[in-house]
């Protein structure tokens, strides 16, 4: 499977809002796109390793099943988002969870489509 090249606009984030109460994450892209992702999207997504452990090797999203979810998309309040450098954002989960390093390409590449 071939993967397509982002340019570094597209994968460099401009703006980051937080909504806690629609439950969800906006980046706007250097490009001018704009990516919404819903909290619980982005905790199925977790990239660290002990949640890549619990996902099929065959499952080329890398998503967590229903029954492999540890915990919903809640995050802490207060502190729920750190910049990580200039390259990745990490999400302060409400279970504890706060392992995953969620690159700017890897948010860029998991963006849901445009309805």
């Amino acid at each position: 499977m071939s993967i397509e090249r982002l340019t570094p606009e597209q994968k460099h984030a401009t703006n980051v809002e937080v909504d806690l109460k629609q439950r969800q994450v906006r980046i706007t892209w250097g490009d001018g796109f704009e990516s919404i992702y819903p909290l619980d999207l982005l905790r199925k997504n977790c990239p660290c390793a002990a949640c890549n452990e619990q996902r099929k090797d065959d499952d080329p999203l890398r998503i967590l099943k229903p029954d492999q979810a540890l915990a919903s998309g809640d995050l802490t309040p207060g502190n729920p988002v750190e910049l990580v450098g200039n390259y990745a954002l990490q999400f302060n989960w409400i279970d504890g969870h706060r392992t995953g390093i969620y690159t700017f390409e890897f948010l860029r590449r998991l963006s849901p489509p445009k309805a």
